[in-house]
């Protein structure tokens, strides 16, 4: 037979679970209750490894921190699957709420980089537009398909001058040293 008696003691709960035997004597008695500020207190392995883990991040909010990699996860998906606009809508989520993130260098990358897939993808949609005869369509996604480099040019500058430590900033020069430079403007399709 298990007796359990509960007591509320200054905003902390102690309820010893006494087991008996058939004969009624105690067999054992279990404590469970949320410790009071004077106790000592334990934390278990895996909340201690993660107590860890959230040191690293210093003043940085561990749960904006987690958001944003999830963020990440989900546009790395979507440009997979060529959406770059639900991509670049996840990490200006990031970009703009959450700047100290600890991989903002990455943002700034991949917020490049999917800016210019976006661009790819509004040049391929203003061709098909102009050899259809709709040239004021056309001329309308070349115009974006102009902001969306605007936006990468923008992207890669910053991650070069914010982070010139990261590894990412290769890449980023390579990416504008392919892009046309800026007072060129571009022929019509």
């Amino acid at each position: 037979m298990i007796v359990g008696v509960g007591m509320a003691l200054g905003g902390w709960m102690w309820a010893p679970i006494v087991a008996q035997t058939s004969g009624g004597t105690p067999a054992a008695v279990v404590t469970f209750g949320v410790q009071s500020p004077q106790q000592p207190t334990t934390t278990p392995p895996d909340e201690a490894d993660a107590m860890e883990d959230l040191r690293d991040f210093g003043t940085r909010d561990p749960l904006l921190e987690k958001r944003a990699r999830k963020n990440i996860e989900v546009a790395e998906f979507y440009a997979r699957q060529k959406n770059f606009r639900a991509s670049i809508n996840r990490l200006t989520e990031i970009y703009e709420v959450y700047p100290q993130f600890t991989r903002f260098d990455k943002i700034l990358f991949l917020l490049g980089k999917y800016h210019l897939g976006q661009q790819r993808l509004l040049e391929e949609e203003a061709r098909r537009l102009h050899k259809q005869q709709q040239a004021q369509a056309a001329h309308l996604k070349t115009q974006e398909a102009d902001a969306n480099q605007a936006e990468a040019r923008r992207y890669f500058v910053e991650l070069i001058e914010r982070f010139p430590e990261s590894e990412l900033v290769k890449d980023a020069r390579k990416a504008l040293e392919r892009l046309p430079p800026v007072d060129v403007r571009r022929p019509p399709s």
